[in-house]
């Protein structure tokens, strides 16, 4: 019986679902297209459909159908599974159909919730002029579903029930509160007591309703913004009390250290631009949006969690930061700062000039159409490297004048010099820091060596206790050697009828291809060896996929030297040299270090054999 991942494999084809995603071209027998994974001029992203796999030539990454839609949704492998499962109509033993059932439930739920509070919006015009006064236009406040709670007890619910959803489907979907035991509450049967309408009260009231989707679109739970209007809360202490903005609680389907708001629509313009603009909340991110600039995602609050951080990880590895830059917004941002340097992010800080956040540093520069000032995309492109905006904040720290002051701007920031990993960077910082608090240099490395020897480790990130074991591709590192040993492979795979000629190259192979070697020199035809053969043969499974993975290097290298009008035979036999060259100066290389070893040992000996096999291995790679 196959497992699920096979039938799914087996009832989809990798060119249609990779080609929903990329503009697909044929070229022979494969597809190629730009690689979406990094930037390139040259299409060297091949698919093929008879080995049901995918390859870039460029960054090396390839796999399954599977891997492909895990880096692309930026998903973990459960969701690719769930995903492409409905798209093959493969029902999954894992999840019980009462579990599938009650997130198809919650799901629902959200979608009736969008629909009622985006019919208030419009119908209130307090609102929408709130949100026209903030720069939003009607397109953008459409494109995102904008929508707002009415100032009502059980306004949401009352609707939701008449849509024939239980009470208790309301509660678990987070958009109501139950007045009992809420440890009682859950939306099977066998709840302790049968929920009345009565017994539950909307969480979100007089709010502006941000939907928050997932990586495949889906709503699965709200940001709600207070807005009072005509009516406004009376004190400070009662907007802290209600809370500016509520989020949706955690549910069987939101996890709010899992979800980045907008993440589902600027995921594209992230692999594109090779740089994320990290913003504090919704309307920050639809203001940056609405100005033409994509690359864009929010967090709700300031600080990202190790698991927001490693989903951004897998699009690009530089983020800019655009938080409000009060002293909350600094020291939020610095949090985010540590957490994201522990991912190995490059940093940059984005300030404003004027405004007291983005939203209305765009607007003022939308209203004001003669002004001349900067815009936001020269902003961005100023961003600050994170050293300069650690020594602006550490300035502030202290009196520069008087001894504690001195310390206490060096206790800040020698830290972050100390995880600088340039000598060169090091040393600029040092010199920098002593020019200011007129201390000599000496004395502050004389610090910077005491921390290097009670080194206090940066913020850890969480590890997922439930890691996927099905990883995204991983880009082979690869030695010369090895990847002239590949090619020469794939060479005789597209022209078996040439392994003759490769025959006295065997033994220049390196281990993990001899194998694959062994299995290419019984072949007399490509077909023996397509993805159907393979099966058949009962090879191990990882030498199986690695010559499929070659098979598709093999029309690759064909197509190159086609372009250039070079022979096969001939690629062929420059390979098989270097290989035998390269194989040749490895040996040499375990030798000179075994020579070591004897003379250190004063092994006369051994050291008399060694040197004649050196000898007579140089005198093989002069021929």
């Amino acid at each position: 019986m196959l497992s699920p991942v096979e039938e799914i494999k087996n009832k989809l084809d990798i060119v249609e679902v990779i080609g929903q995603y990329l503009k697909l071209e044929k070229t022979g027998a494969n597809y190629r297209a730009l690689c979406p994974f990094h930037k390139e001029k040259t299409p060297s992203f091949f698919v093929s459909p008879s080995r049901q796999i995918w390859h870039c030539f460029g960054c090396n990454a390839g796999g399954d159908i599977f891997t492909f839609v895990m880096r692309i949704e930026n998903i973990e492998f459960k969701e690719a599974l769930g995903m492409l499962a409905k798209k093959a109509g493969v029902r999954l033993k894992h999840e019980s159909p009462q579990a599938r059932s009650q997130k198809q439930r919650l799901i629902d739920i959200n979608k009736q919730a969008v629909i009622f509070f985006e019919n208030n919006l419009w119908q209130n015009k307090e609102v929408m002029d709130y949100l026209y006064q903030r720069g939003l236009k009607d397109e953008t406040i459409k494109e995102f579903h904008l929508g707002w709670a009415l100032d009502d007890w059980r306004g949401l619910s009352s609707f939701l029930i008449k849509k024939g959803f239980k009470p208790e489907e309301i509660v678990a979907s987070g958009l109501a509160i139950s007045k009992k035991d809420p440890t009682n509450i859950n939306i099977n049967q066998n709840t302790r007591y049968k929920m009345q309408s009565t017994d539950i009260y909307d969480r979100f009231r007089s709010r502006i309703m941000f939907p928050i989707d997932d990586s495949v679109q889906q709503i699965v739970g709200f940001t709600g913004r207070i807005f009072q209007g005509k009516n406004p809360l009376k004190t400070i202490k009662d907007i802290e009390a209600t809370g500016k903005y509520v989020n949706s609680p955690q549910t069987l389907i939101f996890d709010k250290s899992m979800i980045l708001y907008g993440l589902s629509k600027s995921k594209p313009h992230l692999y594109s631009q090779e740089e994320t603009l990290l913003v504090e909340g919704q309307m920050d991110f639809l203001a940056v949006w609405q100005s033409g600039i994509k690359n864009v995602v929010a967090g709700s609050g300031t600080a990202l969690t190790p698991n927001q951080l490693k989903i951004l990880k897998r699009y690009n590895n530089t983020l800019i930061l655009g938080f409000d830059m009060d002293e909350a917004g600094e020291l939020a941002a610095e949090r985010t700062i540590e957490l994201a340097l522990d991912k190995e992010f490059n940093i940059k800080i984005l300030r404003l000039i004027e405004g007291k956040d983005l939203a209305d540093f765009i607007d003022m520069k939308e209203k004001d159409k003669t002004e001349k000032g900067i815009t936001i995309q020269e902003l961005i492109k100023k961003a600050k490297p994170i050293m300069d905006f650690y020594f602006e904040r550490a300035q502030k720290l202290g009196d520069k004048d008087n001894i504690q002051g001195k310390k206490a701007i060096a206790s800040y920031f020698l830290p972050k010099i100390q995880k600088l990993n340039n000598v060169i960077e090091k040393s600029f910082w040092l010199n920098k820091l002593s020019r200011f608090l007129n201390i000599p240099e000496q004395a502050l490395r004389e610090e910077l060596e005491k921390l290097s020897k009670n080194k206090a480790t940066m913020v850890r990130s969480i590890t997922d206790e439930n890691e996927s074991l099905y990883e995204f591709p991983i880009v082979e590192s690869l030695l010369r050697i090895e990847i002239i040993a590949e090619r020469i492979i794939a060479f005789l795979i597209k022209s078996p009828q040439l392994k003759k000629n490769a025959l006295d190259y065997e033994e220049y192979f390196p281990h993990r291809f001899k194998e694959i070697f062994k299995i290419i020199k019984n072949i007399s035809s490509a077909k023996e060896i397509d993805r159907n053969n393979l099966v058949k043969l009962n090879l191990d499974e990882e030498i199986s996929e690695k010559i499929n993975q070659l098979g598709l290097r093999a029309d690759y290298e064909t197509e190159l030297l086609e372009k250039f009008n070079v022979s096969l035979k001939d690629e062929l036999d420059k390979e098989l040299k270097e290989l035998k060259k390269e194989s040749i100066k490895q040996q040499m290389s375990e030798i000179e270090s075994k020579i070591r070893n004897a003379e250190k040992d004063n092994d006369k000996k051994s050291l008399e054999e060694l040197m004649k096999k050196f000898n007579q291995l140089s005198k093989q790679l002069l021929n």
